[in-house]
């Protein structure tokens, strides 16, 4: 997994533990399974896809990018 996609993934956890919502509320809420999203959470399928899209507006956030200090 790439760096940025790692950080994400840890951003969304923290942002769902502080919400107290599950992987299976998500996948509820997007007439999934919970197994069919666990590989998002898990790290073996990428983010940066529709399905990460969901989850980010399912949890009310957003990505911000900004520029790098050097």
């Amino acid at each position: 997994m790439r760096d940025i996609e790692s950080e994400l993934l840890q951003r969304i956890h923290d942002a769902m533990k502080k919400k107290g919502v599950t992987q299976s509320d998500f996948a509820k809420a997007y007439g999934k399974s919970r197994q069919a999203v666990n590989p998002y959470f898990a790290g073996r399928k990428s983010l940066l896809t529709e399905t990460g899209k969901d989850l980010l507006e399912f949890l009310g956030v957003e990505i911000v990018l900004t520029e790098k200090e050097t």
